[in-house]
């Protein structure tokens, strides 16, 4: 599936409003005293799993039999970082899809709009980047059966330390919320999380008898959704969801749950805004 080229357009309106944005400026214009992506050479570090092979440094390899990546000079640009869930379950329902790939869009954009470098990061069983062009043109397959938690890990060494990060998932697999959040918080410079559900997970309607496939694991269940099944789950669910965004803002991080019931210009001002998520562009 692809992002709706009017999602592109919308972001054009808005500009990220994260209270605390990294320093930024031209690529290239001052060095940071961190590491980053600059041409200058800064120093070598053990490898640890999920850091890009490019980086390895096989003369060093040789000379002492140990994995050694190397580390540039940080070039003070602000980047911002689309982390977009690729599970199975993101594509259960097709507005759901759609919805999350036309957020990551907006913010893509709006990121521009406020002058820094955006970079998505597609979280399937191996994480790996894709450039604006790259995701407006091929958009994302919804095919992971990788536990959110897992995939963020591994995605890891794709992200750059001190960026500004948007993690848009629906949070449903199974996960402890305070380590969902330290994973990030520890590395980014301001941190968002955009959960995005099919109205039939965000308000489920008593009276049918249903067989519940587990899209990752393939397990089903046959369930009556009578009154009180109904009851149970949303109760859940507020738990699942209220954790998540306590835990975001005890990090100074931000949360917003979207349903893929309402036009996107609709989220876009009547719930990313006041979330502080995004502010317009003039």
């Amino acid at each position: 599936m692809r992002p709706a080229p009017e999602a592109f357009a919308l972001g054009e309106a808005w500009k990220l409003g994260f209270a605390h944005v990294p320093p930024r400026g031209p690529a290239g214009e001052r060095v940071g005293r961190g590491t980053g992506s600059s041409l200058e050479f800064h120093d070598r570090r053990s490898y640890e799993p999920g850091d890009d092979v490019r980086h390895l440094d096989w003369r060093a390899y040789a000379r002492t039999d140990t994995l050694l990546v190397r580390q540039w000079r940080e070039e003070v640009l602000a980047r911002c970082e689309i982390l977009l869930d690729a599970s199975r379950s993101m594509a259960v329902d097709s507005r759901k899809a759609q919805l999350a790939l036309d957020v990551a869009a907006l913010v893509s954009r709006s990121a521009v709009e406020s002058g820094a470098q955006p970079a998505l990061v597609q979280l399937d069983e191996r994480p790996r980047p894709a450039s604006l062009a790259e995701f407006e043109r091929d958009g994302v397959e919804f095919a992971s059966r990788v536990d959110l938690i897992d995939t963020l890990r591994a995605a890891g060494g794709l992200c750059r330390r001190g960026a500004m990060t948007i993690v848009i998932s629906d949070f449903l697999s199974p996960h402890d919320a305070r380590e969902l959040v330290t994973t990030l918080s520890a590395r980014s410079g301001a941190l968002a999380f955009v959960q995005v559900l099919s109205e039939e997970e965000a308000a489920p309607r008593a009276g049918s008898a249903q067989r519940m496939i587990d899209c990752e694991s393939g397990e089903s269940l046959d369930l009556v959704l009578d009154e009180s099944t109904v009851r149970r789950y949303l109760e859940r669910l507020a738990r699942l969801t209220d954790a998540l965004a306590a835990e975001a803002r005890r990090a100074n991080a931000l949360f917003v749950s979207l349903r893929a019931t309402e036009p996107l210009e609709r989220l876009a001002r009547e719930r990313l805004a006041p979330a502080g998520l995004l502010v317009p562009a003039s």
